[in-house]
């Protein structure tokens, strides 16, 4: 009776499984095959899911003749590659302070940081305009990245993480000699790389996709990133879905492929905060 309990358990559990896995992928899988449709297709009444013949003359058009297409993509990677480790490193570096290093007004600094994550970005998003007049970083890539180097979660994040880690470690590191320098590269950083590559995956998904802050600031197409540049390929009157589909599926090819490359650390992480929690 309990080995059927649990087999329509685990029936019950991977069905669900398959469904949700279809609602998130289905999509994705929809847009591809749009890519390399006809605009005759798309506008069938009657949809298809598969094209009678596959197109790729839009990725063509994309990657070798669209001037501004590459442009895009090559600014993402840059603001987005350098605000990842930037925030990466500092969130590290506070999170050590705050959960290893005692010093006075700690508590009312890290509350005061974690009250930022409960402001939205649109109350503070004029100040922050202004000061990126006053400061000529607009239509730059210094003001593409400023806001995103510094994360309220990652400082959260790592903080929490680098508190599981044993005190005796820095205390035995402490006792053969090490300065706070060594302990933080040989110790913290080491035992926190699972967290570190989940938070960084994070970052970089954010910085990605981030779209607001990059239509305020960028005034010219060549410093438009991709999620602003993606708006280029439709215009008031009509879309050409097939071109635009196109822009879309290599617009998530970054983000997909840090994420099949970084995967296992994130079930890594999963793994250890279920055995620590």
């Amino acid at each position: 009776m309990i080995k059927e309990k649990n087999r329509t358990l685990r029936i019950l559990m991977n069905t669900s499984l398959a469904a949700s896995c279809f609602i998130f992928v289905f999509p994705v899988f929809w847009m591809l095959m749009t890519s390399m449709k006809s605009n005759q297709e798309i506008y069938n009444p009657i949809p298809r899911i598969f094209p009678k013949f596959f197109d790729i003359s839009k990725y063509k058009y994309l990657l070798f003749e669209d001037k501004y297409y590459l442009r895009f993509f090559i600014n993402s990677m840059i603001v987005t590659t350098i605000g990842t480790i930037v925030s990466t490193v500092d969130s590290l570096a506070a999170g050590f302070c705050f959960a290893k290093i005692k010093f006075k007004g700690s508590k009312m600094i890290f509350f005061v940081i974690l009250a930022t994550l409960m402001i939205p970005f649109e109350s503070y998003m004029i100040p922050l305009f202004n000061f990126a007049v006053k400061t000529k970083l607009l239509n730059t890539y210094r003001g593409l990245i400023f806001p995103i180097i510094v994360s309220s979660f990652g400082v959260f994040l790592m903080t929490q993480y680098i508190k599981t880690i044993p005190d005796e470690l820095i205390e035995a590191a402490r006792i053969d000699g090490a300065n706070i320098w060594k302990i933080f590269f040989t110790i913290i950083v080491p035992l926190s790389l699972s967290s570190i590559v989940l938070l960084a995956i994070f970052q970089f998904m954010t910085a990605w996709g981030d779209f607001i802050w990059p239509l305020i600031v960028s005034k010219t197409q060549k410093m438009y990133v991709m999620e602003l540049g993606l708006t280029k390929y439709r215009n008031q009157f009509n879309i050409d879905y097939s071109l635009l589909m196109s822009a879309s599926m290599m617009a998530i090819l970054p983000v997909l492929i840090v994420y099949l490359l970084f995967k296992r650390y994130i079930i890594e992480s999963n793994v250890m905060t279920g055995i620590k929690g």
